[in-house]
């Protein structure tokens, strides 16, 4: 056909530009709710692996408490309360008494220790923290730190997308050697 122009026409341009456009549209939004959801898994295994550490090192430090039963004024704890307990722990070389502290104020829970002195931070995303002592059967509560034969311990992370996972544990405290 001579005289007819090869090329596109005006509207096969317009609706080619419209039709990438809404690809593009899609593909972006689809890029950036990827973006978003790898973000929010990170924050949550973040957390995860904070409140799994932090109870790990807590139930290390706790089963370091000893008693005995046969001489019950053989104990470790100097204090303990709800949210906080202090204890003495006879390291290895047998000799040796370390004081340990463990209490949570506000978002943090720290761990401390008088020799070497200083405090540590297991976590700043705390949302809840509690102790519950129990005696030899399990079930009844401790009235005395002679009697603490069970610690348990539930602790709350926060993170940063608003969601909380709580963790309980119980520690079994050694018998005296």
């Amino acid at each position: 056909m001579p005289g007819h122009s090869r090329g596109f026409t005006l509207i096969e341009t317009v609706v080619t530009l419209t039709v990438l456009a809404i690809v593009a549209g899609i593909t972006a939004y689809a890029i950036g709710h990827a973006v978003r959801a790898q973000q929010k898994a990170e924050t949550v295994f973040e957390t995860l692996d904070r409140l799994r550490l932090a109870s790990e090192r807590l139930a290390r430090e706790l089963r370091s408490v000893r008693r005995d039963p046969a001489a019950p004024a053989n104990y470790d704890f100097l204090s303990r309360t709800a949210n906080s307990v202090s204890f003495r722990r006879l390291e290895a070389d047998d000799v040796t008494v370390t004081t340990v502290n463990i209490a949570a104020s506000g978002a943090n829970l720290d761990l401390g220790y008088d020799s070497p002195p200083g405090s540590w931070r297991l976590t700043d995303q705390v949302s809840g923290f509690s102790l519950a002592y129990y005696q030899a059967d399990g079930v009844t509560p401790a009235t005395g730190n002679a009697d603490v034969a069970f610690v348990e311990f539930e602790l709350v992370l926060l993170d940063g997308n608003g969601n909380s996972y709580p963790q309980r544990t119980r520690v079994a405290l050694r018998n005296r050697q």
